[in-house]
């Protein structure tokens, strides 16, 4: 097939907004397109290929595979074996862990399966510390050329109509697989192939159109096709669903400018400039580069570089990407006419053992618990702290469990047959209750914990996580008929109130922004309205029902033990204690905003405080950590071995050992007191 100058530059229009996107430019928010578009030239160039060779009766499935070899792997395995040195640097454990995992699936072709069951999602914060998260397209088009070939070969026998036809039906399938998919399980339909075979099918069936030297002019619809891909890069964004009937407009617009793009129009003189031809030629280079570049700066940098930092770094691709392309791609990719491995057996061979070798590697990556042998001691000591209590694997419901066989035996003090003190309330009392276990034992103190994931502790809402929606509502009215039959005295709870009422993740103002999707609570009666999570409303008959709730207990005549919001941190704190362990850094101390935690949670502490009731007994863990270690600062951590959170919200048993002093004092102070409730049935 003759060269067209223009589909380079239309690869440029493909890369560059992938890199731009990757690298966190939020004004390009749908440049994760440019996959798409590299799929239908895939898809155009091979047919073309195995078309014209066919006709020819040339073609031949070694050289076929041969071909794909050199133009795929050697530069693949360059940047693999580039990266290698970083990860060993710079990688948590858990990172090294899904690092060599990845390069033993980028070895097997394997790699959007990978991902698909390894990530929150392609769009998930943590996907953006894979380094190879990006491999995930080049294994769906690897997947494309083992079966591609086979199937013309197959059908072709039955006649050219035979095989366009099965093609233009397999992709209006595909299509409507991915639309379906989109909907149902979003995550799998992204990485794998069923849900994107029509896009390179797309590119199949250009080139049918234009087999044979056909050629089709138009500027309408060439530059068509470019302004939709164009408005595709700033119009979609991560909440558009994908690939669905949405990836119609990019795909359609890269079919159009190889359809009626001919150098004659006006799209492929743009496309055809040296600019962009240029970027065209190193685009593969460039794409490989730009997601370890990305992902290591990351994984170096305490909190989120900036957006300079990123910039630059994506300009930094760019000189990197020629070198690859100079230096490995093009003396690979033309080796069958020079001495570099001419003969197809070699560079497959080759290819085989190097492979080998990489798979061996990454099988050596997963033992030792990540090599963790390579961290500093403050660096262990402080991933130690990552593990959460194994009392929250007992105690921390998920499902909405309605009908329990109280009292469960693991979640009450060891020495209690029954306890009339229950610690109630999400994972934040999850969080608290091994210590507190632990504690009110050894003081001969009773203590039960029944605790939900994602709950307000009180039954009559929904919360907006779709997991979670109805299961909070039936855990805990299975908790409070139990509280109403039994003899509980003293109701502990602890909860992330301020969380559940605004819905936003914390951000501490300092580079720490929680990994966790927007978290809302509504009255459980309007569970069919979709309440918005900034309505003002909403937020008001929330905070109001919080009171009313509370309010209930003390009528009751129980005591409540009543813990304010527990301080947020925003980063995972023992792995950036590890992180900066790892690059040297002596002083471990890491703090947030005690401002920032008051503005946080000024509805709350406000509605709280103005509970009176003598059966009220308030814990404030800002007393704690907030203006205690450091002044107008909230302790995250004072060295490797006191880290007090095991991620970026939840306490350590080292932070909880602050809080749980507290709550044993209240239900001392009660039981002193003698203010045990004259239990009143409802």
């Amino acid at each position: 097939m003759n060269y067209r100058r223009e589909i380079d530059g239309l690869r440029s229009v493909a890369v560059i907004p992938v890199v731009l996107f990757h690298a966190g430019f939020q004004q390009f928010s749908g440049g994760f397109i440019g996959v798409d578009i590299f799929f239908v030239i895939s898809g155009y160039l091979i047919t073309s290929i195995i078309i014209a060779e066919r006709e020819k009766d040339t073609f031949s499935l070694l050289k076929f595979y041969e071909r794909r070899a050199r133009r795929i792997l050697p530069v693949l395995f360059f940047v693999l074996l580039c990266c290698m040195p970083f990860a060993w640097a710079w990688m948590l454990p858990d990172q090294m862990t899904s690092f060599a995992t990845s390069i033993i699936s980028v070895c097997l072709f394997a790699s959007n399966f990978f991902f698909w069951g390894e990530s929150g999602g392609y769009f998930a914060a943590a996907s953006e510390e894979q380094p190879l998260l990006h491999t995930w397209s080049l294994a769906v088009e690897e997947q494309y050329y083992m079966l591609f070939p086979l199937f013309v070969i197959l059908v072709w026998q039955f006649g050219r109509r035979a095989l366009i036809g099965a093609i233009a039906a397999i992709a209006v399938a595909s299509l409507l697989l991915a639309q379906y998919g989109s909907q149902n399980f979003a995550t799998a339909n992204f990485y794998l192939p069923h849900a994107r075979a029509w896009e390179l099918l797309a590119g199949s069936l250009c080139a049918f159109a234009l087999a044979g030297g056909r050629q089709y002019k138009s500027n309408i619809l060439s530059l068509t096709g470019l302004a939709i891909i164009v408005f595709s890069v700033f119009a979609y964004d991560q909440a558009t669903p994908f690939p669905s009937l949405y990836a119609l407009v990019p795909v359609l617009g890269a079919a159009l400018v190889i359809l009626f793009g001919s150098e004659e129009t006006i799209a492929a003189r743009l496309l055809s400039t040296r600019p962009m031809v240029g970027i065209g030629l190193i685009s593969y280079s460039l794409y490989l580069w730009h997601q370890p570049v990305f992902a290591f700066a990351r994984i170096r940098s305490l909190t989120e570089p900036s957006a300079l930092a990123m910039g630059l770094l994506a300009l930094g691709c760019f000189p990197l990407a020629y070198l690859s392309w100079r230096f490995v791609e093009t003396p690979f990719r033309k080796g069958a006419k020079t001495t570099l491995l001419p003969r197809p057996v070699q560079i497959l061979s080759a290819a085989a053992v190097t492979a080998l070798l990489f798979i061996g590697t990454g099988f050596y990556g997963l033992s030792n618990g990540g090599l963790q042998f390579r961290l500093p001691r403050e660096a262990q000591a402080a991933l130690a702290q990552e593990r959460h209590d194994p009392v929250m694997d007992t105690c921390l419901f998920d499902k909405g469990e309605a009908s329990l066989p109280h009292p469960v035996r693991d979640c009450l003090t060891k020495h209690s047959a029954g306890s009339k003190t229950i610690l109630i309330g999400d994972s934040h009392a999850a969080a608290l209750a091994g210590e507190a276990l632990r504690v009110f034992d050894a003081n001969d103190a009773d203590l039960y914990v029944m605790t939900h994931s994602a709950c307000v502790g009180f039954s009559g809402f929904y919360v907006s996580s779709p997991k979670y929606r109805l299961r909070c509502n039936s855990f805990f009215t299975g908790i409070e008929d139990y509280i109403r039959k039994s003899d509980t005295t003293t109701i502990v709870m602890a909860n992330r109130w301020s969380l559940y009422l605004d819905g936003t993740p914390f951000d501490n103002g300092e580079g720490g922004i929680e990994l966790l999707k927007p978290t809302y609570v509504d009255l459980f009666d309007r569970v069919g309205e979709q309440a918005r999570q900034d309505d003002p409303a909403r937020k008001a008959r929330v905070l109001k029902q919080y009171v009313a709730d509370i309010q209930n207990y003390l009528d009751a005549g129980r005591n409540v033990v009543l813990v304010y919001p527990i301080p947020e941190a925003g980063w995972n704190v023992p792995e950036l204690v590890a992180k900066s362990a790892m690059t040297g850094r002596k002083k471990l101390e890491f703090s947030t905003s005690f401002e920032r935690y008051l503005q946080r949670n000024q509805a709350v502490i406000a509605a709280f405080d103005a509970i009176s009731h003598p059966n009220l007994f308030r814990v404030k863990p800002s007393d704690f950590f907030c203006s205690t270690f450091i002044k107008q600062r909230c302790i995250n951590s004072v060295d490797a071995d006191r880290v007090f959170y095991f991620d970026d919200d939840h306490l350590s048993d080292a932070g909880a050992a602050l809080v749980v002093p507290a709550l044993l004092d209240a239900v001392r102070t009660i039981r002193e007191r003698d203010v045990g409730p004259t239990l009143v049935k409802k």
